[in-house]
């Protein structure tokens, strides 16, 4: 039977575990809780006559039937291992989500494709868990926003049908591409129009790379599309890249906020075969009929623009003003640092930013959190097997294995390179190095050690954002690295600064929801909307004595790559 919506009195307490909560109110002194019945039950049948004084709620039923407030938002960020789906209510508490995790393909080295079907199937998935298992009423939804890993680069029909594996940001099979645009553009001309470097991690290189060596299949290419922007197509058949995405193609303008039709021409890319670009906000359509019955959305929801998923962390950490910063830690660490003025440096990373008139600096390690699921993978069995005999995610299990092995984890330093790295070294060749190792190290110090190592990279990139002008304010932390107090502790004491979590380690999905809810009118704008929305959390303060260790063993650390450059090189050139 299709839900019956009631409103109940507070007074009596009239709460039973089969309703979800959805709301509460404060309505001209009537305080009343808004819940949603799964299952009628003949008892509840009266409840309108049963408050006849509650003028307000005999004036809302007097049809016997109460409309449902669009009041909820939908995040969904389509990441490099998972999509996860999020609902919200106004206030950002997070009442219901799931995720569900998705392949990356390695068919030679220096390549990482995903299935876009992969996202859109993941997607249906975790929303139709929305509204089956968590009982979220669709109709109740006021919006939907998508962020997403980035940049991909994605070929489609005018069906909006894949015609070739995404290359993911990881792949780095373009530098040929790069090496060409170098010589035949330059990359000082390119980072003062675009900003950023020429690198294989940009969508530009990527493109270059599908058009020589898929001719045919660039040919049938109607699009390039971002991997939101395909989940957007599938939601409201509109094709369109946001304006967050624009810096990390690489021919973009970033002072016209536009492409850049110079560099287009030049680098030889048909601007037909590239998408509108639309604010963050912007809502760009509904929810049609068909992907409503893939969904379980309702349709006619408005579809949010969206953002790359270093933008949503912005807005979810509540980055408005310049010097404050946010670290994400998922597969990768991203700091991001919002600013009054577009990036036009190429030692760190252009972003865009949701909300109007501000930027992000960005500096991005490739694989640290995935160098602790490479360690879970391949050398973390026993740990696997007694996170499932505990009921834990494994990742918990090593973060207290971590806990184990004493600050500097006996003196082993783990440069986290496992898939080249991008900045501030941007090197395709660096490789992953456990340094001090010795018949004395434990398990406990691998692990402990991939964490510090992470921190000392993010510790790295926030030296080269101050030298750039770009120093940091106030440091939050985001993603799921921040579930591990451990790690949140190594970041705070490494970095020698406090670190600010939000109440609820809910990852992009919120930052979609905060863009979402000014877009439909639930706040004037996104400023206003993260200071409605994001929740304060726990605060890690740096302990002085771990820090001095720390700032003893990271000039080591930052040593080892200049060492063993030369030596990446030399075994990247072994066939």
């Amino acid at each position: 039977m299709a839900p019956v919506y009631s409103i109940l009195c507070a007074t009596p307490n009239v709460l039973i575990s089969s309703y979800r909560l959805f709301e509460q109110e404060m309505s001209q002194g009537c305080n009343y809780r808004l819940l949603v019945l799964r299952d009628f039950n003949p008892r509840y049948e009266g409840c309108y006559a049963s408050i006849p004084s509650c003028a307000i709620i005999a004036a809302r039923n007097q049809a016997k039937e109460f409309v449902m407030p669009k009041r909820l938002l939908i995040g969904i960020d389509i990441g490099t291992t998972s999509a996860k789906a999020v609902v919200f209510d106004p206030a950002g508490t997070p009442l219901a989500q799931a995720g569900q995790e998705y392949p990356t393909h390695y068919p030679q080295p220096n390549w990482a494709e995903q299935d876009p079907e992969d996202w859109w199937r993941a997607t249906c998935a975790v929303l139709r868990q929305l509204f089956t298992q968590h009982g979220i009423d669709a109709r109740a939804v006021a919006g939907v926003g998508v962020s997403c890993q980035a940049p991909t680069m994605t070929a489609v029909d005018r069906q909006g049908r894949p015609l070739a594996p995404a290359l993911i940001w990881m792949d780095r099979r373009s530098e040929p591409q790069c090496a060409w645009l170098r010589e035949q553009i330059g990359e000082e001309v390119i980072t003062q129009t675009n900003g950023g470097r020429i690198d294989p991690y940009y969508l530009a290189p990527k493109l270059l790379w599908f058009k020589e060596h898929a001719a045919d299949r660039y040919g049938e290419t109607h699009q390039v599309l971002q991997a939101n922007g395909y989940i957007v197509r599938h939601l409201c058949g509109v094709f369109g890249m946001d304006l967050s995405h624009g810096p990390i193609t690489l021919c973009f303008d970033s002072k016209r906020q536009n492409w850049s039709e110079p560099l287009l021409e030049q680098m030889g890319i048909d601007p037909a075969r590239l998408p509108a670009l639309q604010p963050c906000g912007a809502i760009v359509g509904e929810v049609t009929a068909s992907a409503g019955e893939a969904t379980g959305l309702a349709s006619g929801t408005p579809v949010i623009a969206g953002m790359t998923d270093g933008t949503a962390a912005a807005v979810e950490a509540g980055l408005v003003n310049a010097g404050d910063a946010v670290e994400m830690t998922g597969q990768s660490t991203v700091l991001l640092i919002c600013s009054d003025r577009s990036y036009l440096g190429n030692e760190l990373i252009p972003l865009g930013h949701a909300v109007p008139g501000k930027h992000l600096v960005v500096g991005a390690l490739v694989a640290s959190g995935g160098a602790l699921r490479w360690f879970r993978d391949q050398l973390g069995e026993v740990e696997r097997h007694e996170a499932e005999r505990l009921g834990i995610d494994p990742f918990e299990r090593l973060s207290q294995l971590a806990t184990q092995s004493p600050p500097g984890a006996n003196r082993l330093l783990f440069l986290p390179y496992l898939y080249g790295e991008r900045s501030p070294i941007w090197d395709s060749d660096a490789r992953g190095v456990f340094f001090g190792l010795s018949l004395a190290t434990q398990k406990a110090d691998l692990v402990r050690a991939i964490m510090e190592g992470a921190a000392f990279g993010l510790r790295h990139n926030v030296e080269a954002a101050a030298t750039g002008g770009f120093p940091l304010a106030r440091l939050a932390c985001v993603g799921g690295g921040s579930r591990s107090a451990i790690w949140n502790q190594i970041k705070a004491d490494v970095l020698n600064r406090p670190l600010h979590l939000p109440a609820a380690a809910t990852g992009a999905p919120l930052g979609d929801a905060i863009v979402a809810a000014a877009a439909v009118g639930l706040y004037p704008s996104v400023e206003d909307a993260v200071v409605g929305m994001v929740q304060r959390g726990a605060i890690y303060q740096p302990q002085p004595a771990v820090a001095r260790r720390y700032d003893a063993l990271y000039p080591v650390y930052r040593g080892l790559y200049p060492a063993l450059k030369e030596s990446f090189q030399k075994l990247a050139d072994i066939a």
